[in-house]
C-alpha cells in the first residue's frame, strides 16, 4: 500500500486566508471610521443648555447669599452661559434665535455689586437676586426644548425664552434705574 498523499489544496486555501485575507479585513476595519460624527450645532446647543442649567443651579444658591464674596462663582457661570449662548446665536443666526440681553445685564449687575469689594448685600440687592433666581428655572425650561432633533429652532420655545429673558432684564432695570 502506498502512503496517503498530503492534500495541499485545502491547507493552502486556509493558509492563504490566514496570511493575506484576514489581515486585510482587520486593516479595513481599523481604517473605516467607526464613530458617527455629531452635528457641531447640536453639540454647541448642548453646551449652552448645560451652562444655562448650571446657572440656574447657581442662582438657587445665590438667593441665600448675605455678602458679595461668593458672587464670583455666580458671575463666572452667568458669563459662561451668556458667552455660549452668544456663540449659538452666531452659529444659528440672529434672525432664528434671539440673544439674551437680560443674562448679559445680570453679569453687569454682579460686577457692580462686587466693585466695592466684599460687603454685605442690601435688602434691594438680595431681593433682585431672589427675583432673578425665580426667573432662572423658567429660562432653563425654555432652553431645554429649544432645538428640535432635526436641528431647527422651535419658534414657540424661542419666544418663551425671550419673554423669560425680558422679565430678567426688567428685574435688573428696577435695580439700575429705581423709580
Amino acid at each position: 500500500m502506498r502512503p496517503r498523499q498530503f492534500r495541499t489544496g485545502p491547507v493552502l486555501a486556509v493558509l492563504l486566508f490566514l496570511l493575506v485575507l484576514w489581515p486585510a479585513i482587520q486593516l479595513y476595519g481599523m481604517l473605516k471610521p467607526s464613530h458617527t460624527s455629531s452635528d457641531p450645532l447640536t453639540m454647541l446647543y448642548e453646551v449652552a443648555q448645560f451652562q444655562i442649567s448650571l446657572w440656574q443651579g447657581t442662582m438657587q444658591e445665590a438667593k441665600r447669599y448675605e455678602s458679595t464674596a461668593p458672587l464670583n462663582k455666580v458671575k463666572l457661570v452667568a458669563y459662561s452661559a451668556n458667552y455660549t449662548h452668544e456663540r449659538l446665536v452666531r452659529a444659528v443666526g440672529g434672525d432664528r434665535l434671539a440673544p439674551l440681553p437680560g443674562l448679559s445685564r445680570f453679569v453687569e449687575f454682579i460686577t457692580v455689586l462686587q466693585i466695592s469689594g466684599d460687603r454685605q448685600l442690601t435688602d434691594l440687592e438680595r431681593e433682585v437676586l431672589e427675583q432673578a433666581a425665580a426667573i432662572a428655572p423658567q429660562l432653563s425650561d425654555c432652553y431645554s426644548g429649544l432645538l428640535h432633533s432635526s436641528g431647527k429652532i422651535i419658534g414657540s420655545k424661542n419666544e418663551a425664552l425671550q419673554a423669560a429673558d425680558q422679565r430678567l432684564a426688567e428685574t435688573l432695570e428696577h435695580y439700575f434705574h429705581p423709580e
